[in-house]
Parts: structure tokens; sequence; C-alpha cells
């Protein structure tokens, strides 16, 4: 195939049978798919190394699919991307962003624009790393040099009121945004992309740029990706914007300020950044000066103020090459989190996106729903597992729980709704809201990334109401778009067993019908402590018996600890 050949779309028409179809998930949240890109086929042809259609056997894709996941191999199963629109409880969604996968390394810097620039003639900027950001975030509460406001939240509430560079992505002129939250996304593969200009951003491949052509991932753009330890991406000219240039007109007139002499009064400054209204610019002088018309006699005019921006000329994003890349190895990942309308913000002076569009309550009316728990469905806290559940409390505790959150519920709906009847701002009426209230996200994520998500989240240990989401996208959703990838990852990883060293030597010795050398394994590998002769609770020990169960094998230690 060459670059004459006519490219086609990959199409799955049981996945578009269900475009924009609504999966009811808990008792008014949702699940529905947008857009997709890439089938089962587009993994095939990613392997091969081919624009082609693959082989003509279907069974030989399959089996080649199956290896690949068999055997981890990642960058294939990244061909394929789905975006959802998905409502969810607000404190779901908080386990659920924690799964970003397009990310920034450690070291990016991050422009602002400091509200009080303008009254020193100009733009302040200010760039600062984003693992900084991410620190400035957290609560100071319980930390060694407390706040100096006295307050947990005062530094996250001075970060998201400075003025964050964004995109506008109709116009192109750079403006301003706000942080909504910085995310650490952990220890990733991390690539370098350099600009023809100069400029460079470390991320991951899945990252995405505003290229020429609209909003893409490195890997979707470029195909960029590592082999050998070195990154390989295709043959192609490549730009993304950038921070942009100002943009001059030719001004109608000219300022001239008229000699003063030596024995007359000083003007008087009443403000030293004046707004020319006639050729939109800042000038720094006397409230009242002199004009001169190109062509017309010189005459006297009035300044007037002009509302606050951060630059006198309009900056306007452009294009830039991209050079080449460079992988940097495994480095501590960030991502940042904006407020909309436009979910993109200014990195290394390079226009970034981050990979969620939330919808905002500082923009819009919150969701008025929120997340109701039924009397039989609230469940006692696991006294094994701190983070987890186990069983339910009775149906009469219930109904009273159940009762009182309706009250709460509806008391904060109530007080949210008389604030914003008093003129309070969106951003600060929203403060008390529960994280009950439902809220509504455009998700976009590749096959690869998508599979671990649900790997960790259709878990029997995952949270329920996260589990309903995960469940229902696997099932319903994936099992329709790429049928063999998903029965692969059925048989592999959701369903497979993975056994450490120290459980594979137990299940010799028990398959050899020697328990009491399998006792003395266990012993050596410290998961039999005791305490005051009573055994020590171990998890390690807990999981490797419910693996000896799963395979048959009854464990030849109690499982009563102490």
């Amino acid at each position: 195939m060459d670059e004459r050949t006519p490219l086609e779309r990959a199409i799955v028409p049981e996945l578009d049978r269900i475009l924009g179809h609504p999966w009811p998930v808990l008792d008014d949240g949702f699940v529905r798919v947008v857009d997709y890109l890439g089938s089962d086929q587009s993994i095939v042809q990613a392997a091969r190394v081919s624009y082609g259609a693959g082989t003509k056997a279907v069974h030989e894709d399959a089996g080649l699919i199956r290896y690949l996941m068999r055997h981890r191999h990642t960058t294939p199963f990244e061909m394929c991307e789905i975006k959802l629109h998905v409502r969810v409880p607000m404190d779901t969604w908080r386990q659920w962003i924690r799964h970003r996968t397009a990310c920034l390394a450690a070291g990016t810097r991050v422009t602002f624009d400091l509200p009080r620039g303008v009254r020193r003639g100009g733009p302040q900027p200010r760039a600062i790393r984003i693992e900084e950001l991410f620190e400035k975030l957290e609560p100071t509460i319980h930390r060694r040099g407390p706040d100096k406001h006295g307050s947990p939240r005062s530094k996250a509430d001075r970060v998201r009121s400075v003025h964050l560079r964004q995109m506008n992505e109709e116009t192109g002129v750079v403006q301003h945004t706000r942080v909504a939250d910085v995310y650490r996304n952990g220890v990733k593969p991390v690539f370098r992309m350099l600009l023809a200009d100069g400029k460079w951003i470390e991320c991951t491949a899945d990252h995405r740029f505003k290229f020429a052509d609209g909003w893409k991932t490195l890997v979707e753009a470029t195909g960029l990706h590592l082999i050998g330890g070195r990154a390989v991406w295709n043959d192609g000219d490549y730009s993304v914007y950038v921070n942009g240039r100002e943009v001059t007109a030719k001004p109608v007139h000219r300022h001239v300020v008229p000699a003063r002499p030596d024995s007359s009064p000083a003007p008087h400054e009443v403000n030293p950044t004046m707004f020319c209204v006639s050729c939109a610019r800042n000038v720094n002088r006397s409230a009242l000066t002199s004009v001169e018309r190109l062509g017309e006699p010189r005459v006297r005019t009035a300044w007037r103020t002009h509302p606050r921006t951060a630059w006198s000329k309009p900056t306007v994003a452009q294009l830039v090459r991209v050079e080449r890349f460079e992988y940097v190895g495994e480095k501590e990942t960030y991502d940042v989190e904006v407020e909309g309308p436009y979910h993109n913000f200014i990195a290394n002076g390079i226009v970034t996106h981050n990979s969620v569009n939330e919808y905002s309550t500082r923009y819009s009316i919150a969701i008025d729903q929120a997340a109701a728990t039924a009397p039989g469905e609230w469940r006692r806290q696991s006294s094994r597992n701190r983070q987890g559940s186990v069983g339910v409390l009775p149906e009469e505790t219930g109904r009273h729980l159940a009762t009182r959150e309706s009250e709460l519920q509806h008391l904060a709906r109530t007080v949210y709704e008389e604030r914003l009847a008093a003129g309070v701002a969106r951003e600060q009426a929203r403060k008390d809201l529960p994280l009950s209230t439902y809220t509504e996200a455009y998700w976009k994520i590749d096959l690869h990334n998508l599979l671990h998500f649900l790997s960790l989240r259709m878990d029997e240990h995952a949270q329920e109401e996260i589990r309903a989401y995960a469940t229902v996208i696997g099932n319903e959703i994936v099992s329709r778009w790429c049928p063999i990838a998903w029965q692969a990852f059925k048989d592999y990883g959701l369903n497979s067993l993975t056994l450490s060293a120290l459980e594979i030597e137990v299940v010799r010795r028990l398959a050899a019908g020697d328990r009491e050398g399998a006792l003395g394994l266990a012993e050596r590998f410290g998961w039999l402590a005791t305490t005051d002769g009573k055994l020590r609770r171990n998890r390690e020990r807990a999981e490797a018996s419910a693996k000896l169960r799963s395979l048959g094998f009854d464990p030849p230690w109690s499982e009563q600890p102490g």
C-alpha cells in the first residue's frame, strides 16, 4: 500500500448500533459511547507494522491478538481509542479520575499571569513546575510549618485564584483560565518532544496536543512508540500550537506628550496604565494628553480607563514544527485539570490538553440530582480492609440512614439555590454541595489503559459503585467494540490467576502431597508469625489461601488469626 491508496476508517457495526445509547448505572447515572477510533483489526495492523488489511484468516488475527495480550505487548492496543460520556456521583468520579494516563513529566512548567501584573504596565508572568503546583494544592494541615493564614486550604485557594494561560480554541487568542486540580499519576515512560523554535516538553506518548488537524495524542498523530529503548515515529511533517505571537495593527494616530514648562506643576498621574479607546493601547502617561491624528491638526483628548486585561496586545497561538522525539526514561508524572469552557493550558510554552472534560459548576448550575442509597444497601466497614466493606446494616438502621441522607441532600440543594438567588457567584455557591451530587464528563482513553482500568475496577475488591460503571463499560461496550481483544483480556487478565514465586513453591509441595513442607515454606516466608500464641493477620497469606482454594488445594495453615 502506498500514499495514493485511499484509507478507510475502521467501522464496528455492533458498536455503531449503540452510539449515544445511555446504559443506566446506579439510580440516575449512565454511560454512553460518543465516538471511537480503531477496532480489533487496528491492533493487528499495528502489530504487523502494516497499513494493509492484515491477514485473510480471522483465526490468525485472533491468535495474534491473544499472543499480544498474553505477553503484555501494550503498544498495539493503544491504537484503539474511545470517547465516553458518563454521568456519575462526584465521590465515585474522584476515584475514576485517578486513572489518568495522559501525563506531563515532573519539571514541566505551567505559566500564570499575576492578577496585579497589568497595573505594573503589562503582564507579569510566573512559571511554576507542575510538581510544585501539586504540593501547593495539597492541604497544609498536619505538615511541619503550617500555612501562615492558618487555613489548611488557603494555599490551594490562592493557587486557584491566579490566571493560568490557555488558548481560545475558536479564535486562537491566548487567554486565561483557572486550575481546578492537579493529579499525581505515578512513574511512567516519558518522551521529550522538541520543536523547531527551541521549545520542548516531556510527557507520556498518549498525551494530547493541538496539531494542525486538531487535538491528537502523540501516538495517534505520529505513531510514537518505544523500540529497544529508543523513540520511533512515522515519517512526516508535524506541527503543534505554541504560546503565540503578538498581533499588532497600524494605529490611526500617534501619541504626543506636550512639553511642560519647568514652572508648571507635574501632571496628575490618576492611573499609570490608561487605555486609549481609539488604538487599543495602554499608555503610561497623564490622564489628559495630546493626540495628533495622521493628517489632522493636533487635538487634546481625554483618556478613559479600560477593563484590565493581561496583555495590551492580543497574543495568538501559532503552529511550530516538531523536530524530533527522544525517550527520556521513566519519570514521575502529573496532570492539570482546568476550568472550562476550554480544557487546555500552556505548559513549557506549548498548548496542551488534559484528558477529561468535566461538567463545570463554576460556569453552569449543578445537576439537580444526587445518588441515593436504598435502605438495604448501607454496607458495613470491613475490619480487615480499611478501604473495603463487608455485609450490610440491618434494614431498620438502613431506613433511618436513607431518610437522613435524603434530608441532608435536600437541605444542601436548598441552600445552594438560595445562594444563587441571592446573586452569589456559582463558583462559591457550590462549595457545600455533597459528594453524592451527580456530575457529567467526557472521558477519552485508549484500549490498553481502558483494560487496565477495568482490571482494577471490575475486581470484586473494588468499591461497588465504580464497579457498576466498569461492568457496564466492559460487558456492554468493549465487548462490542473489540470482541477478540475483550475475550483475550478476560482469559489472560480478568479471569486469570497470577502466582508469585513464593506461592508457586507452596503449590509444588502441596501437589506432591508434602503439606508439612508447604507449611515450613510459609513459616520461612514470614506468613505464620504469632503474638501470644495466636496467628497474626497477614494479607499475603490470606491472598495465597484464596488462590490455593481456587486451584483445589486446602491451605496447610489455620485461617483463624488472633
